[in-house]
């Protein structure tokens, strides 16, 4: 059972090690590989975050006027 646990840690460490670090020192078809690996956690992430409306810094008059009318939802 020892050997099992070691396995996995090992294993753990470098799906890490591939994930963080791929792109640095492996060679081309791999590099690839691994920044898209990582992207694809990234986007899986985000997408469980829940999404806020954020202040529009296009329109920042019509914000204002929001804030000040009371009909805005603050993000925070």
């Amino acid at each position: 059972m020892l050997h099992f646990k070691a396995f996995i840690k090992l294993c753990l460490m470098m799906s890490l090690i591939y994930i963080t670090l791929g792109d640095l020192f492996l060679p081309q078809p791999y590099r690839n590989n691994s920044k898209k690996v990582r992207k694809d956690i990234n986007e899986f992430v985000v997408s469980l975050l829940p999404k806020k409306d954020f202040i529009n810094l296009q329109r920042p008059q019509e914000n204002l006027q929001k804030v000040e009318k009371g009909r805005f939802n603050s993000p925070l």
